[in-house]
């Protein structure tokens, strides 16, 4: 099989190509193209492999990513024309976590959560289990680049404010933009350790949206369990290559710096409730009496994760 590597490589786009080695053994199976583009996205399904994955996908589950504002599924114009859908790409965390949780019955994809701070949460997964309710955020191609320095809206500031007054380990900077009063660039810290490729921001707004789902609706579970799926880049890749195997050690190194910096946090629990503080009071709510459970996983125990 001719590898078609692009010329311009780095970790994210070394990685997607090492996913599609380890999965294809045809060149008709990869090289999104598009109209008017000379070349082929060679890290993307091709267009006949893409088609023959929408048609195997079922019903509902399209109907949850059509619904959901992400544009997975769909080809989206951008600075320099248009791009493939972003669940065609090889390291797409959408299309991971749907190969991983597809056959789990009555599974949800994108689930959206109203923050009542900012943006709606989108959630990568979610799943009713009895009494408990499953939300899974996955990550595969992200980590791989640097959330050190990030643009925010200023709406979020109390919140991180809130984290901090609770546990002063958690810490932020708060720069001021030039002509931008709605945003503010921010960094995380956590025991003083920058946070570089754990991305806390969204983490705190998908707890936003869950405990603001506590609070305001009646009948929902109190029982909560999230799960942090994380694509191991040990497992299910094919790195053999020379042009892919310069990027693995660097590859292996974010990976293990992500889980480390997550690991920092201990249970999350503690990140949960002080979410769930900020959203009494600025809800107006009585407080409620809730389980949370944080686990993270891999592709090799998600299953596990979420039985359990």
């Amino acid at each position: 099989m001719e590898k078609d590597y692009c010329e311009k490589l780095n970790k994210q786009k070394a990685l997607d190509f090492a996913i599609r080695d380890k999965e294809c053994h045809h060149e008709s199976e990869y090289g999104f193209t598009i109209k008017d583009k000379e070349n082929p996205y060679n890290n993307y399904l091709s267009n006949d492999a893409w088609k023959k994955f929408l048609e195997k996908m079922s019903e509902r589950h399209r109907a949850h990513y059509n619904d959901a504002d992400g544009g997975e599924l769909k080809k989206k114009k951008g600075r320099y024309g248009w791009n493939p859908p972003k669940m065609a790409s090889f390291g797409s965390s959408s299309r991971f976590v749907y190969l991983k949780s597809k056959d789990i019955p009555d599974f949800i994809f994108e689930k959206q959560l109203p923050t009542r701070v900012g943006h709606t949460a989108n959630v990568d997964g979610y799943l009713q289990r009895g009494d408990c309710d499953i939300f899974v955020e996955a990550k595969c191609r992200e980590i791989y680049a640097s959330h050190k320095t990030q643009k925010i809206g200023v709406v979020y500031k109390e919140v991180y404010e809130k984290i901090h007054e609770i546990k002063n380990e958690f810490a932020f900077s708060s720069n001021d933009l030039e002509n931008d009063k709605e945003h503010f660039e921010c960094e995380f810290q956590y025991k003083e350790t920058t946070l570089l490729h754990f991305d806390v921001k969204q983490l705190i707004c998908h707890f936003l949206g869950i405990a603001a789902n506590i609070l305001e609706y009646k009948n929902v579970n109190t029982n909560v369990k999230f799960v942090y799926l994380i694509f191991n880049p040990e497992k299910d890749t094919d790195f053999t290559n020379n042009k892919l195997a310069y990027y693995q050690e660097d590859i292996k190194k974010d990976y293990k710096a992500t889980i480390n910096e997550i690991e920092l946090f201990g249970d999350m629990k503690w990140l949960f409730d002080a979410v769930m503080q900020y959203q009494v009071k600025q809800l107006k709510s009585p407080e409620m009496k809730y389980t949370f459970n944080f686990e993270l996983a891999s592709q090799e125990d998600y299953l596990k994760k979420i039985k359990e």
